[in-house]
């Protein structure tokens, strides 16, 4: 895809995995409830991109384990808390997220959030890496029922600025977002994921910022 930065105006980027590199603090903290649980074999890698919910929901069934819907809230709760408590020490941004972020709003593009990740967490991520209010709007994964690849948090981002899919791109790093992104009829640029080069136009911060000048 060759983008035509003139037809643009919006721009919507995914968070974790396209903004900052939160894997690995994911990982922990879902592991930090699974070991109270004596659970070793949960592998976050499988469930990137997905709300907290859902993975507990989709791990327990898979592995034929029952919980209550006040348990299942408990371990979602403590592991948002840890999450948030370790993006207080380790959070870092990918090569020239940031700055690319405020490039386009030097520019006077119009920037969007739609992230999976709860409110609390992506807003205390933003605020972090300084650019909290570089953003018109901040859409979670406690705005939309349907996580990604539903279309759902796209679409409503599209309503939030009355903006038309031709008018927006969306910046993501996984098969999810991407599917998303598509289902809701908008361009998708693929960030920190060669894997996904056959299918997507795949790059990096550094030259979008060249491109965009």
């Amino acid at each position: 895809m060759i983008l035509r930065w003139d037809k643009k105006r919006y721009f919507i980027f995914d968070f974790d995995g396209t903004i900052a590199d939160t894997s690995l603090l994911h990982a922990e903290a879902f592991n930090e409830v699974f070991r109270t649980l004596g659970i070793s074999n949960f592998q976050y890698d499988a469930y990137k991109g997905r709300k907290t919910v859902e993975v507990f929901n989709d791990f327990f069934k898979m592995n034929g384990l029952i919980f209550s819907d006040e348990e299942l809230a408990n371990f979602v709760r403590k592991k948002q808390e840890t999450a948030r408590r370790l993006m207080k020490y380790d959070l870092k941004a990918f090569d020239g997220a940031v700055e690319f972020i405020k490039l386009l709003k030097q520019k006077n593009y119009i920037l969007a959030i739609a992230t999976s990740s709860s409110k609390k967490g992506v807003t205390l991520a933003l605020d972090r890496l300084g650019i909290y209010h570089t953003f018109d709007y901040i859409l979670t994964g406690d705005d939309v029922v349907n996580a990604k690849p539903s279309p759902d948090i796209y679409l409503k981002s599209l309503n939030a600025a009355s903006i038309l899919p031709q008018e927006s791109v969306v910046v993501e790093d996984s098969a999810s977002g991407a599917i998303a992104a598509g289902n809701a009829h908008i361009d998708v640029i693929i960030v920190n994921n060669k894997s996904l080069e056959k299918s997507y136009c795949c790059t990096d911060f550094n030259s979008l910022i060249s491109e965009l000048g």
